[in-house]
């Protein structure tokens, strides 16, 4: 998979989205590191609010103008491409207090917690029936999970629960007539923004590998994300790997949220997610990212170039500077941070027990770094994670600790689209890159809560 090693000389990459969350990060990790960087941005108003200048250093450049980016690619040696689409959302209606919930009314939660820059979802945000209690574990409906091993059905077996806890501390459900429960109202429609994200991300890319080659570059660092993966991948006993649908709405009313084996009912395990796995894009956006590595593989294969994708997992930490950048404020590390700075308990759909992998921005540069400098041959993905699971719970109650904040509240809403459980094995990027996060989730999230960057 990997031919050579690390590349001591100082290298010209041109770099896409360097305004941005990650871009930012990125750039400054280069620069430090002694390689000459070229740095563009569009500076969408939807990323960076209006009436705003590029920083410094960075050009206002937007990668679907060909002409533009021929002189910038002259002597480049690689280009990392961060420029991107992304969803966000505001969370000044947490800070304000204005996303509090009305008795017999089901607040619109402004994230979902799955792995996308905004984490919205499309469809509309659901609350468990009842009273709030998850009911005894029942066997799933058959065809709810549809997919497994190969694209065929995946074996039944004894199931169990991954050992991964939910950390000290209560675990508070909302009561009836609090968050989550009373009539819900439809979330962020995200498929409305998907022609936004086709012609930013696709077209973009298109456009960019297209000048690539006629300027005769051809080497590619591109930013992607554990999004693409859809739901995560499981175990049945002692059957193959399982790779489930979406979860069916009746079971998910009962507050069952688990996938379960189609025929037994048993519990599935899940299992780490390697870069083979099938990509299953539950959203627009993560769809446009399955696009942009296509569109990269396409140009390798082509041209004989070479791409190093790199698929984010659940990026948090605090924004270069003062500047306020709004898809840093999108993911629900963010989300959760925001309720408790305005004095709420942080809010944590289903049941809390959903397991994530979250990693610091320093080791995401750091990883993006190393791709920079690593001569990968061919089409190479690879997960950048901390190779840490948490549960979501975990994540609020850490956070909420470190804040001496009130204890997170398991709501019991939910999306249809939502993925239960998604971590991904970092090994490849291990070999690939000699990299490892340095950053351990549970200190890094703390310390995360606590940090006075980015408390507008």
């Amino acid at each position: 998979m990997s031919e050579g090693g690390p590349q001591a000389d100082r290298m010209r990459v041109l770099l896409t989205g360097a305004a941005g969350y990650i871009g930012s990060h990125v750039h400054r990790a280069l620069l430090v590191a002694g390689h000459e960087v070229i740095a563009v941005d569009a500076m969408l108003e939807a990323v960076h609010g209006t009436n705003v200048t590029a920083p410094e250093r960075v050009s206002l450049v937007d990668i679907r103008n060909p002409d533009a980016l021929e002189p910038l690619l002259r002597g480049v040696d690689v280009v990392c491409h961060l420029a991107a689409a992304v969803p966000v959302v505001d969370l000044s209606v947490l800070r304000s207090g204005a996303g509090s919930s009305a008795p017999g009314r089901a607040s619109t939660p402004p994230a979902a917690e799955h792995d996308e820059p905004g984490g919205v979802d499309s469809g509309p945000v659901r609350p468990l029936g009842g009273d709030g209690d998850r009911p005894e574990s029942g066997p799933g409906s058959e065809g709810a999970h549809e997919f497994g091993h190969s694209g065929g059905r995946g074996r039944a077996g004894s199931g169990r629960r991954e050992d991964v806890g939910h950390g000290a501390g209560p675990c508070v459900r909302a009561p009836v007539g609090e968050a989550g429960h009373g009539a819900a109202r439809p979330g962020p429609l995200e498929m409305q923004q998907a022609a936004l994200y086709a012609t930013h991300n696709d077209a973009g890319t298109a456009i960019l590998l297209a000048a690539m080659e006629r300027a005769g570059v051809r080497r590619l660092v591109l930013a992607s994300s554990v999004a693409v993966y859809g739901e995560g991948r499981y175990r049945a006993g002692r059957g193959g790997p399982f790779f489930p649908g979406l979860r069916r709405r009746a079971d998910l009313d009962r507050g069952l949220f688990d996938h379960r084996a189609p025929r037994t009912g048993d519990l599935l395990t899940w299992e780490p997610l390697g870069e083979d796995a099938p990509l299953r894009p539950r959203s627009a956006y993560a769809a446009s990212k399955v696009a942009q590595e296509h569109y990269a593989l396409a140009w390798v294969a082509s041209t004989g170039s070479a791409a190093t994708v790199l698929r984010y997992h659940h990026v948090y930490g605090e924004s270069v500077g003062a500047r306020r950048i709004r898809s840093a404020e999108s993911a629900v590390a963010a989300r959760f941070r925001a309720e408790l700075l305005a004095g709420r308990a942080p809010q944590v759909f289903e049941d809390g027990g959903q397991v994530r992998d979250f990693v610091h921005m320093r080791d995401i540069a750091a990883a993006t770094v190393a791709a920079v400098e690593r001569r990968l041959a061919g089409f190479v993905p690879l997960n950048i994670a901390s190779g840490r699971p948490l549960t979501l719970w975990e994540v609020a109650a850490t956070m909420s600790k470190a804040l001496n904040g009130p204890s997170p509240i398991v709501t019991g809403q939910y999306r249809i689209t939502d993925i239960r459980h998604l971590v991904a094995d970092p090994e490849r990027a291990r070999h690939a890159l000699d990299f490892t996060a340095r950053t351990a989730p549970a200190a890094g999230l703390a310390a995360y809560a606590t940090s006075s960057a980015d408390r507008l």
